[in-house]
């Protein structure tokens, strides 16, 4: 794996260690979890039709955007579920548990999809690594969410 691609995704996951704290907050100020969506989602609708603009022609993709299937636009309340989950959660169970739970639910899910390959991604046999992995990822978490 390249290097550059392991310090994106390390990147993606420093942002996400800022942007949900941050949205906590927002929910804190506005008093309502699902309020604090509405600004967060705006101003991400905007940027990445910004984005898309900017990065060339996008007529033909954003005429495709009517063609998806309604399976693939439930991201979208899965986002909005975990934007309300996170303002709810880290004033309650503390950051640290929280993002220690959040990645092992992504370990444990990603192993399951990749086996079975659901969702488009290949598939990918479960080695005596894969276990041990996910198992060590299970003993962080008891030790990291319960001390």
């Amino acid at each position: 794996m390249a290097i550059h691609l392991v310090g994106l995704a390390l990147l993606m996951g420093v942002i996400i260690s800022i942007y949900l704290p941050m949205i906590t907050q927002t929910a804190k100020i506005l008093g309502s979890g699902p309020m604090a969506n509405i600004p967060f989602f705006a101003i991400a609708l905007v940027s990445s039709i910004v984005i898309a603009i900017a990065s060339g022609s996008r007529t033909e993709q954003f005429q495709k955007v009517a063609t998806l299937p309604l399976w693939l636009l439930t991201a979208g309340v899965m986002s909005a579920g975990m934007i309300i989950g996170s303002s709810f959660l880290i004033p309650r169970i503390g950051i640290g548990a929280f993002f220690v739970l959040l990645v092992s639910g992504q370990v444990l899910a990603g192993m399951v999809f990749g086996y079975f390959g659901l969702f488009g991604v290949p598939a990918s046999a479960l080695t005596v690594g894969k276990v041990l992995g996910a198992l060590l990822v299970i003993a962080g978490v008891y030790l990291v969410t319960f001390k």
